[in-house]
């Protein structure tokens, strides 16, 4: 177990370490315009300390002898970055790593969007889109993996909750995914 915990701390570090400059113009056209937000929200951004914590199977798509055998307390963290863009919208650049359905460390490195809307004072709901890579054993030997997914959200001044639904088919995915971010 400590040594899976190093490993996700380590990853997270590596991860998020200062980029070199990037020539964002020179990028293929559709690309340079992902490269300029992402740089844009790492140069200009305030950072977040992520903090994973559920990801429960949906028990129709799964038989009881899978749920049973699945880890669903999915532990973990990571850092971020992420700036406010026109009308109180936001976007974010982020490295989480975590326990996954086997106990095994997955690491999402990643871009969102989030549109919001006001509730009540500093209280904020939202929808919104993230993707990007991830890395898991299970299936895929720590091969980069694109994702792209719906995300939801709950933003109460420097607390924000998220959640996101990964598809599937029958016994591997339908996922919904939980996780935080504490802004600092």
């Amino acid at each position: 177990m400590f040594k899976k915990l190093l490993a996700l701390a380590a990853t997270c570090s590596a991860l998020s370490m200062p980029a070199q400059a990037v020539d964002c113009d020179s990028w293929v056209w559709g690309f340079d315009a992902a490269c300029s937000h992402i740089k844009g929200t790492w140069n200009e951004g305030t950072g977040g300390l992520y903090l994973t914590g559920y990801a429960w199977h949906n028990r129709s798509a799964y038989d009881a002898d899978k749920i049973d055998n699945y880890n669903e307390f999915a532990y973990g963290g990571g850092l971020g970055y992420h700036r406010p863009i026109g009308n109180r919208n936001e976007e974010m650049i982020y490295t989480i790593a975590f326990a996954d359905s086997h106990e095994e460390p997955q690491i999402h490195a990643g871009y969102a969007y989030m549109w919001y809307w006001d509730i009540a004072g500093p209280l904020r709901a939202g929808a919104g889109v993230t993707g990007g890579f991830f890395f898991r054993n299970a299936d895929y030997n720590y091969l980069p993996m694109p994702f792209a997914l719906p995300m939801l959200g709950v933003k109460y001044d420097k607390a924000n909750f998220y959640a996101t639904y990964i598809p599937g088919g029958k016994n591997n995915g339908n996922v919904l995914f939980l996780f935080s971010r504490f802004d600092y």
